[in-house]
């Protein structure tokens, strides 16, 4: 193994930034290369929640507010909003208080249908604040922020200011918190280039925050950093841990083995990042009313459709998810309402079939042993690792089928309907361990009528072994043991003469 010294460890990220693989022949950086060995998660396109409306939002005519007027009229991004947000005018009149009660509806209108591109039920976190889940708390924070920039340092209240977009690091938290992988290194925070269509589409502000120039305060852990670490540490002269030097540098060489890619001319690239080559979610899901052309399309059918239209593609309703205006200009006010999808049904227009709960409990019932119900849900090398292990001898498969009844679990994408009746489960457990544990008690009582059988004949076999005669039992007090009906042994009578009865 090469040695690596102190003097050479500053040089090591250049050298890792130097091996990314997103170099054409002419050091353009619109040329990706795909990680053979990687797995895609959370590739969604747009791959942040309110990317492409960034344009948009720095378009718009924004005003700087009074402190800590925007916080009194916050609903849903009260918990994200922790400084002076600008609030946009375009030049019309309306109240401050509408106004914020608009940009939390597009902010929450954007967590909702981003949280259905991962395949989120995004009704499960109507407040995503009291929930635990980082990846939520993260795509909550970052559309708040989006549609909630801050006031310019130092602005005079009413005065016209520039949108301030969220900072790279805002970003890249919600990339780290998601876990979000394309495998081309394309999901990058800061980027400018020109669509299809002739839009110039740019990202977040090319500074870390918190900044007087950006909106947010995340942090985020560089990889080059962490591998700086413990290559420092594998330089300390003493170490005494459960493992050595050694293992943390294989560990690392094995992580660099497998997240860097090379930048030979010679390996196959490709211009357009693997994130737009996915579906994008907000067309997917777009509402068109009945008899408007395609160009009529819009989001949330809720908000849209006028009486006599079918919302929710006529397998759901529209439920109020908050009281907000969804115009800056739309008076009176008027509920901010998503879709709420029959159950066998997700996606916010209910366009989505669930997998079924009792199909993935029966297949979990008779053929989890081999995996299938992990297949059946989408989750192929998991399935592939059951398999393997045969259930994990048994344990995982009691495991996932317990998991899968007990209540609707998520597959792939959203969770799967909810169409196993709870008696049926219960029953079904209730016999299937009744029947394990007789199949197992008959199981330990053969086994231990089996080990007494073995015994008595091991016993009954050194019983029948002939005595030695200095092996003769005796009785207590030293003489022979008389056997048979009426016989009585030799008592000792210490030379003492027998008491007789006198005449």
């Amino acid at each position: 193994m090469v040695a690596v010294t102190l003097r050479a460890l500053p040089l090591l990220p250049y050298i890792i930034d130097a091996t990314q693989a997103k170099l054409s022949p002419k050091g353009d950086s619109s040329f990706y290369t795909t990680n053979p060995i990687c797995n895609k998660k959370n590739c969604v396109n747009p791959f942040s929640p309110g990317l492409m409306d960034l344009p948009r939002l720095e378009n718009l005519i924004w005003q700087c507010s009074p402190s800590g007027e925007v916080q009194k009229y916050v609903s849903f991004c009260k918990d994200a909003i922790d400084y002076d947000a600008a609030v946009p005018t375009n030049n019309v009149t309306a109240p401050i208080n509408k106004i914020v009660l608009s940009q939390d509806s597009a902010a929450s209108t954007m967590f909702f249908y981003h949280l259905n591109g991962l395949g989120y039920d995004a009704w499960e976190f109507k407040k995503p604040e009291e929930f635990e889940d980082p990846c939520v708390r993260s795509v909550y924070k970052l559309s708040c922020m989006t549609y909630f920039p801050k006031n310019q340092a130092g602005c005079k209240t009413g005065s016209q200011i520039p949108f301030m977009r969220p900072c790279r690091n805002a970003c890249g938290s919600y990339l780290d918190q998601c876990k979000v992988e394309c495998c081309d290194a394309s999901t990058q925070c800061v980027f400018a280039e020109d669509t299809a269509s002739g839009i110039k589409q740019s990202g977040y502000f090319n500074q870390d925050g918190p900044s007087a120039f950006c909106t947010g305060g995340a942090t985020r852990m560089s990889p080059s950093l962490l591998l700086l670490f413990l290559l420092g540490w594998h330089a300390l002269p003493e170490r005494r841990f459960l493992f050595g030097s050694k293992h943390i540098m294989a560990v690392a060489l094995l992580f660099c083995a497998c997240n860097l890619q090379g930048c030979s001319l010679f390996i196959p690239s490709h211009r357009v990042p693997n994130w737009r080559k996915e579906a994008d979610y907000l067309v997917q899901y777009e509402f068109v009313p009945e008899g408007q052309p395609e160009s009529a399309a819009t989001l949330n059918s809720c908000r849209s459709a006028v009486p006599g239209d079918k919302v929710c593609s006529g397998r759901g309703q529209c439920k109020p998810w908050s009281h907000a205006p969804l115009k800056v200009d739309a008076w009176p006010a008027t509920y901010t309402a998503f879709c709420e999808c029959d159950y066998h049904w997700a996606d916010p227009e209910c366009g989505t079939r669930r997998k079924s709960q009792i199909k993935a409990f029966l297949i979990s019932l008779f053929f989890g042993i081999f995996g299938l119900d992990r297949f059946y849900l989408g989750f192929f090398y998991t399935g592939l690792a059951k398999l393997v292990t045969l259930g994990g001898l048994g344990f995982w498969w009691i495991y996932d089928l317990v998991r899968i009844g007990a209540a609707p679990t998520y597959a792939l994408n959203y969770k799967v309907a909810a169409d196993l009746p709870h008696w049926l489960f219960m029953s079904i457990v209730v016999l299937l361990f009744t029947a394990l544990g007789l199949l197992w008690s008959l199981d330990s009582y053969g086994r231990l009528r089996k080990k007494r059988r073995s015994e008595a004949m091991q016993f009954m076999a050194e019983g029948n072994e002939p005595l030695k005669k200095d092996d003769e039992p005796l009785n207590a007090w030293g003489g022979k043991w008389h056997g048979g009906y009426g016989s009585l042994p030799d008592y000792p009578s210490a030379h003492a003469p027998y008491v007789t009865r006198s005449a």
